[in-house]
């Protein structure tokens, strides 16, 4: 019997994971919090699910899954994010209970690594230091995955960018930004989506993995050049320093997974 796959939030990278998934034989139950999207979730295969996680529990369907794929992010607009996301994951995993469900992976942020300006690099061994709220709210979410199952698969992403998010869209115009020199950390939508076919087709559960693309341009050059390419003002940076550097490396998920990535230079995004 086919493998049942639940995927909360089917979004931006959450609906071609599932779109991959139902391709591949899985049973796919999805998630979406616009009602006109669920036709489009029926269109590609996957069994629909409109959920409100603010007022509502996943019913008890959605997670009588093999999988659990939380692909939710916390918003960083949003007040009292931190509280608010805690809340939505206690809710998906008071529902995990009743079904009995291990297996998850949970769609995780670089950001909640810091960096340092002596020593940048940082690995899945780093220590957890998130700035943002939103990435405090991440790093919470993993503390509370993990003390509910030792089969959760941790995947911090980086800057998501692919169809519908140019990159030279992020700062185009923008004036006097600051940490021109500090490195950018990026991945591609097509990289995400095999990063997590990877974990479910190769059974990886219990490990964390950095997904992120090989190479680390400064943001000065970075977005100056994609914005020269794309016809858009480029933005201007200072010399002040308001961050501490980061890079992000991926060298774990390709060292352990023999993971080769699509798009290992931001530049050909």
């Amino acid at each position: 019997m086919n493998q049942t796959i639940a995927v909360i939030g089917c979004g931006w990278l959450g609906l071609p994971c599932a779109i991959q998934f139902v391709a591949e034989g899985y049973i796919v139950r999805g998630t979406t919090t616009t009602p006109s999207k669920i036709s489009i979730l029926e269109h590609h295969g996957i069994e629909p699910y409109l959920l409100d996680l603010d007022s509502e529990e996943p019913p008890s369907k959605l997670l009588d899954c093999d999988i659990l794929f939380i692909n939710f992010p916390p918003g960083r607009r949003a007040e009292n994010v931190v509280s608010r996301y805690q809340h939505r994951i206690a809710k998906v995993l008071h529902a995990a209970e009743k079904t009995g469900v291990k297996k998850i992976i949970f769609a995780s942020s670089t950001g909640v690594y810091a960096g340092q300006q002596d020593s940048p690099l940082v690995s899945e061994d780093s220590p957890l230091q998130p700035m943002r709220n939103s990435a405090k709210a991440m790093y919470e979410a993993e503390k509370t995955l993990a003390a509910y199952t030792d089969q959760l698969t941790i995947l911090r992403f980086a800057g998501l960018v692919g169809p519908g998010r140019n990159a030279a869209n992020f700062l185009a115009g923008k004036q006097d930004l600051p940490n021109p020199d500090n490195a950018v950390n990026l991945v591609h939508l097509d990289d995400c989506v095999e990063a997590v076919r990877h974990i479910v087709t190769h059974h990886i559960f219990g490990a964390i993995y950095n997904v992120c693309a090989d190479l680390h341009p400064t943001r000065s050059e970075y977005y100056t050049h994609l914005t020269a390419h794309a016809g858009l003002e480029p933005p201007t940076f200072s010399t002040q320093q308001t961050s501490p550097n980061k890079i992000v490396s991926n060298e774990k998920i390709k060292r352990e997974l023999d993971f080769q990535f699509q798009y290992p230079d931001p530049f050909q995004f």
